[in-house]
């Protein structure tokens, strides 16, 4: 009985499964896909705190914790990249179901499994196929936004609350510039409880147990949080490295950003993002060939306008905080924006459903609502060939995932071992990870702003004549954000001169001169580098 109902359940909802398969499909299929060193960052960090490290104190880090916490847990299962970036695409794609089943009753029945299609398609075009704290900012805050749609009177039951204080937790955990649009939502719901205050005062007092009771569900996850760093002794770093070094010493860098003047810039350059963008989703359509990232970023804005417009008629008064709230998610471009971009798949998937509820009526439809149709399929038309486009160009690329540190991995595994300590700069952290050697200094990686604060460059250099590294990749010409590394590291370059050497063709390759004859042996025995009839030693292959 109980096989047959589970039958029949299945075939219900066949169409469901159907949607929510090809993101899963998709999903599996982008994740052999792609580097990045952000990512790289995650993935070396979460395997280090598996190995006992402690993040803050023992390895720098600048960012928000959850997307290391979340991934240290797949490290004890296995250290392989692919299962890294399988387990974690399988986790994040079927957060979706649980939004379907949560929001199942109260939201048209395809408009999240579509969206979760959307999603698994299109996810590489912004790096989101990638272990990647935006994917769970996205995630956060698109499940805020739903419970906002679905409770227009802010009015919400325990479970709705419970949800809420996870995608909070998520979406900030994840990365500070989530305060925007959720700082947005909880003044609204301030202000719609105040005016319940004032409108039943008698049942004020009420109200307001419920509301206390409400800030300690969002406030619990945190409050655990703060209580692992306080247990660990890392409470004191997290908030030095995780919040004030932003402010302090990233800000710098990153156009002077501090909160106030993110707000103003988000404002003041309304007019000419919206400009550029919507050139890029209508006039430059052309140029899809030669800028799919910047045609799909100006497509996916003019849907936004659309479905702004849509919404100030749908929606009434609460059109404009759904506006501002979907739009205080687009902070940032580039890979930043897919926060963004999950509003636009759902938009999408809600046209679409409109217009397929619309075409099954029997009776005649007006000409404004034949002509909102045949909009809106040849936008999604064309939005999917963008899709598949980007796609294809993926697979062409061929920079599949295992590249990771390929170039360097094979000379630091002949070279040292296990017990032996490396270091790179000022990126390739992964090259700890593939290699399975730690870092000499708690700096993974080694960045302008990490330059800036005060004592870190004679820190590093401390562990490095104390830890003595056997390699050391040092790459003096890389740009960060338009700046050359060897304009901030000439104390590197004068200790690399003094107790390392190089080999010919092996130029970013620092090896310890002290054991300059063993390292020497043990490259020539591997055939990574050959002697000369001169004597002189130089790298086999072509130069690195």
């Amino acid at each position: 009985m109980k096989l047959e109902a589970i039958k029949q359940g299945l075939k219900k909802e066949k169409f469901v499964i159907f949607w929510f398969s090809i993101g899963y499909i998709f999903t599996i299929l982008e994740a052999f896909y792609g580097t990045f060193c952000d990512e790289a960052d995650v993935i070396t960090a979460s395997w280090l705190m598996s190995q006992g490290s402690r993040l803050y104190s023992d390895i720098f880090c600048h960012h928000m914790p959850v997307p290391y916490f979340f991934l240290e847990i797949f490290q004890y299962f296995s250290d392989s990249l692919i299962f890294l970036r399988l387990s974690y695409g399988i986790v994040t794609q079927s957060f979706f179901i649980l939004l379907y089943i949560f929001f199942r009753k109260k939201l048209p029945h395809y408009v999240l499994p579509i969206t979760a299609a959307l999603w698994g398609i299109m996810k590489h075009i912004f790096l989101q196929n990638m272990i990647l704290a935006d994917t769970f900012v996205a995630l956060g805050l698109f499940t805020v936004f739903l419970e906002m749609i679905t409770h227009k009177e802010a009015k919400y039951e325990r479970k709705d609350k419970i949800l809420i204080s996870f995608a909070t937790f998520i979406s900030f955990g994840s990365s500070l510039i989530a305060v925007y649009p959720l700082m947005i939502f909880y003044l609204y719901y301030i202000g719609k409880r105040i005016a319940l205050y004032i409108k039943e005062k008698e049942n004020a007092f009420s109200y307001f147990k419920e509301d206390i009771c409400f800030m300690l569900i969002v406030l619990c996850p945190f409050l655990v949080f703060i209580l692992y760093f306080t247990i660990t002794g890392t409470w004191g770093a997290f908030l030095e490295n995780g919040i004030f070094f932003n402010t302090d010493y990233y800000s710098i860098y990153n156009d002077e950003a501090t909160p106030i003047s993110l707000v103003l810039n988000q404002f003041l350059n309304f007019p000419k993002r919206a400009w550029v963008r919507i050139l890029f989703g209508t006039v430059y359509l052309p140029l899809v060939f030669q800028a799919p990232t910047d045609i799909f970023t100006g497509f996916s804005f003019v849907i936004f306008l659309v479905w702004s417009i849509v919404a100030l008629f749908r929606y009434k008064q609460r059109a404009i905080l759904y506006i501002l709230f979907i739009y205080f998610c687009y902070m940032r471009d580039n890979f930043h924006v897919c926060t963004f971009m999950i509003f636009c798949q759902y938009f999408v998937a809600e046209a679409l459903l409109w217009c397929f509820g619309q075409m099954r009526k029997k009776e005649k439809g007006t000409i404004k609502k034949a002509i909102a149709i045949s909009f809106i399929l040849l936008y999604s038309l064309i939005y999917l060939f963008i899709m598949g486009m980007s796609i294809f160009y993926m697979i062409k690329d061929k920079n599949y995932v295992t590249n990771y540190g390929k170039e360097y991995k094979d000379i630091i595994l002949d070279v040292t071992e296990k017990e032996d300590t490396i270091w790179v700069a000022p990126l390739k952290p992964e090259l700890y990870f593939v290699t399975k050697r730690m870092p000499a200094n708690e700096n993974i990686f080694y960045l302008p702003w990490q330059s800036s604060k005060p004592y870190v460059n004679e820190q590093i250099e401390k562990d490095l004549l104390e830890k003595k590294p056997k390699v050391i990749i040092y790459d003096r010409n890389e740009t960060i954000w338009k700046i050359r590394t060897y304009s901030y590291c000439e104390w590197l370059e004068e200790l690399l001169e003094e107790n390392y050497f190089t080999i010919q063709g092996l130029n970013k390759i620092y090896f310890l001169k002290e054991q300059e004859s063993e390292i020497i042996e043990k490259l020539i025995e591997n055939n990574i580098v050959r002697r000369k009839e001169n004597g002189e030693i130089v790298y086999s292959n072509a130069g690195i």
